[in-house]
């Protein structure tokens, strides 16, 4: 069963995500959704030509992006906490076409504590990885939170997502 999972920062304050704000008209406008079955989260995109690096090739920095928030929405629909990205770590396997349809996918695959670590990949249309990725994400606790975001962001709708 596939499940589009719920954008829950639509009413945070001051959002404006690059990746996954479908108001943010330069940005990506990405969903995301649990395949069940798999036990993974996916995004389908298709790039614009205005974000190819070489010609008819998808910038490595748009790729990253698009791990990068992939990762997050998995850790998200497992864990239901924010969470910060630490590092990560990306090989590029082969050229990302930039003018076709996109799959990038993630799964967790370690979790210990408030530490996370996702696997992502990039698929292209033929359904061959380009590009993996390892992301590890820290679930802060709530101060540090605060401290790096604004405590008067996190109305009382926000507040089950902090860890103690």
């Amino acid at each position: 069963m596939i499940r589009e999972i719920e954008n829950i920062f639509l009413d945070f304050p001051g959002y404006g995500c690059f990746a996954c704000d479908p108001r943010n008209q330069l940005g990506l406008r990405l969903k995301f959704f649990a395949d069940e079955e798999k036990g993974d989260v996916f995004t389908k995109f298709k790039p614009e030509e205005h974000l190819q690096g070489f010609p008819g090739i998808l910038h490595g920095g748009i790729q990253c992006a698009l791990i990068d928030e992939v990762a997050f929405w998995t850790m998200f629909d497992q864990f239901k906490k924010i969470a910060l990205t630490t590092k990560l770590d990306m090989e590029f396997l082969r050229p990302v076409d930039a003018s076709s349809e996109l799959t990038i996918r993630g799964k967790v695959t370690e979790a210990k504590g408030r530490k996370v670590r996702v696997e992502v990949s990039i698929l292209n249309n033929k359904n061959k990885v380009c590009t993996k990725s390892t992301v590890d994400y820290t679930i802060t606790k709530k101060e540090m939170t605060y401290k790096i975001m604004g405590k008067e962001r996190f109305t009382e709708k926000f507040q089950k997502y902090l860890e103690d």
